[in-house]
């Protein structure tokens, strides 16, 4: 799909400007920022696509979003880029792109935990050592609260998921039951 291609190419162009690893993670930091800013407001989207309103207007609200972040000199560029070309709209394949490029020049793996009640800094910490151990890779960690589990944990690693909740296993019993009762 071509979203997935822009995203790839105006990441990889990102990334190449950025020599220095620490700069990498700060620019990603930045994206993240201007996209999470952008995508706040439901009319920010619309507002880059609507043909009244000039590149000139679009691109003085983006500059002003990447002051108030503040954003670096590459992740700017790449904001004025996609306004210029009418790309505003991609800027979320941009980042997930980025995230995954940024993740590999630092050997980093992104794991998202989903818990049924908070998780402790002491279990995460064992948590990701041992994921550390065991991917040969750094883990960065995203953890988030889902009440809807009933109990248990889900974890993710890019398309690998491990699913001990008690929801899951809860939906294996009832397909179970119901395949059952189909044979009988």
């Amino acid at each position: 799909m071509i979203e997935n291609q822009i995203g790839k190419r105006f990441s990889e162009a990102l990334s190449a400007s950025i020599q220095d690893n620490a700069k990498l993670q700060e620019a990603l930091d930045n994206l993240c920022d201007l996209d999470d800013a952008i995508q706040s407001d439901p009319a920010l989207p619309k507002f880059f696509l609507h043909p009244a309103i000039t590149d000139d207007k679009k691109l003085a609200f983006v500059m002003s979003l990447c002051d108030n972040i503040p954003a670096g000199k590459e992740v700017r560029k790449v904001a004025e880029m996609l306004v210029q070309r009418n790309k505003m709209a991609y800027l979320k394949n941009i980042r997930e792109y980025f995230e995954k490029t940024v993740a590999d020049r630092l050997n980093q793996v992104r794991v998202k935990i989903v818990a049924a009640h908070p998780v402790s800094e002491e279990q995460l910490n064992k948590l990701k050592s041992s994921l550390d151990r065991a991917l040969g890779k750094s883990a960065v960690i995203d953890s988030q609260v889902d009440e809807s589990l009933l109990g248990g944990i889900r974890v993710s690693i890019g398309s690998w998921v491990a699913d001990a909740t008690i929801k899951n296993r809860l939906a294996l019993l009832r397909r179970s039951i119901e395949k059952e009762e189909v044979l009988l």
